[in-house]
């Protein structure tokens, strides 16, 4: 048995430990809460790394990228369009022809100056993608920091009714900052793409929500159970049995009544939320489902299986998504 589990742990049995093994750029790992937009986007040819094989997910998006790249994910005509206008982006700069489609299309205001280097705001994309799709504004959707006189209010409202944006769990939306690179995928893989949009997933049993990317509807069930102790987690788990026979669990919610707390000591839980009397928690895998023993306690490894890589990326951002539980009780 020993020996068994040695050769287990050396082909790496914990699921953490193989997280960047498949990750397109060195700083964004399979496990970064962004990596299925920035994979998306980039397999569209609509955003890049650079050239030491960096995403540099946090960096800013400057105005003249953003442009750029909406027009390549719009595929915009970039001919015979008029001049922007713009008294600091000549016709020789990089991003003019796509700057001048942009603003010829109604995307970005027409001024004097653009500023291309400087990074664009929140705010500033909501209104470019708004417009590109042709959204409403919203009253249904508010944010604390984005009051009804703000200028953006109507694109960040319509952004947020679109499920483009959930905000901060602060329940601002910072429309002021500048927009990083990873937002800007989030933003615009979810304009693009209903299967990147949320939608809330409720449980009532255990009182609390999640907002979850639209294609776990099919990709992902749940259950609840009892354990010993007496308190109820919620499994969920990968909705495909084709190799494995049964359906791997991804994760599991934890609600666990302040009485019974104690008993949960040194369990290898991470605290989401606490309300009221109830503490909510998080448990990932710490097994990879797709590496196990067989019968005659040989080692099988079906990591790189097409389902076992579904598997993982689903798993990643269930974990991320999940650090967003908002109690219901």
């Amino acid at each position: 048995m020993k020996k068994v589990c040695a050769v287990l742990l050396a082909a790496g049995l914990l699921f953490t430990q193989s997280i960047s093994a498949s990750a397109a750029f060195k700083d964004v790992s399979q496990s970064y809460w962004a990596n299925e937009e920035i994979v998306y986007l980039t397999n569209k040819k609509i955003i890049s790394g650079f050239k030491d094989q960096s995403f540099q997910p946090n960096a800013p998006v400057t105005k003249i990228q953003a442009m750029i790249m909406t027009a390549r994910a719009l595929n915009l005509d970039l001919t015979n369009r008029p001049a922007p206008g713009f008294n600091d982006l000549p016709k020789s700069s990089s991003g003019y022809a796509e700057a001048a489609a942009v603003v010829d299309e109604g995307l970005f205001p027409k001024s004097t100056s653009l500023k291309p280097a400087e990074p664009i705001t929140r705010a500033q994309m909501a209104r470019m993608l708004t417009a590109a799709f042709k959204w409403k504004a919203s009253d249904a959707v508010s944010f604390k920091d984005v009051p009804k006189s703000f200028w953006g209010h109507p694109y960040i409202t319509a952004l947020a009714s679109q499920n483009i944006t959930l905000g901060y769990p602060d329940g601002t939306f910072k429309p002021n900052q500048a927009l990083t690179r990873s937002q800007f995928s989030v933003f615009l893989a979810r304009a693009l793409n209903d299967d990147y949009k949320t939608y809330t997933y409720t449980n009532t049993a255990l009182k609390y929500k999640l907002e979850l990317p639209n294609y776990m509807k099919t990709q992902v069930t749940t259950e609840n159970k009892k354990d010993k102790i007496g308190s109820y987690g919620t499994y969920f788990y990968y909705n495909n049995t084709a190799y494995l026979g049964h359906k791997p669990i991804l994760a599991i919610i934890w609600a666990v009544p302040e009485s019974k707390l104690p008993r949960y000591e040194g369990a290898p839980f991470e605290l989401l939320k606490k309300q009221g009397s109830t503490y909510y928690f998080y448990q990932g895998p710490s097994e990879h489902p797709y590496l196990f023993m067989d019968n005659q306690n040989r080692v099988v490894d079906k990591r790189n299986t097409n389902e076992a890589k579904a598997y993982e990326r689903i798993q990643y951002k269930l974990a991320h998504m999940i650090k967003g539980i908002t109690p219901t009780n």
